[in-house]
């Protein structure tokens, strides 16, 4: 397997688990710590410049679905924010 097919399987991995779960994976369960540690990496990757286009544009489809689910605590649940 080549380096763009393994990045290829993980975002659909991850695509998949925030569709299936409408969550995204959490750092405390041992079984999603690979998903998010691979997109810990690949932030890193952007924020340091060394990601081409097409990762970049699949990354950013990845974290619009992300906000979509992204966890509210309760004082912004209980006030509207």
């Amino acid at each position: 397997m080549t380096q763009d097919e393994h990045w290829q399987t993980m975002f659909d991995a991850y695509m998949k688990f925030m569709k299936d779960n409408k969550r995204c994976p959490s750092k405390y369960k041992a079984e999603e710590r690979k998903l998010v540690n691979w997109l810990k990496y690949n932030r890193k990757m952007r924020n340091k410049g060394l990601l081409d286009e097409a990762r970049l544009a699949k990354l950013s489809e990845l974290f619009e679905l992300s906000e979509k689910y992204r966890r509210v605590n309760q004082h912004a649940y209980l006030n509207g924010n």
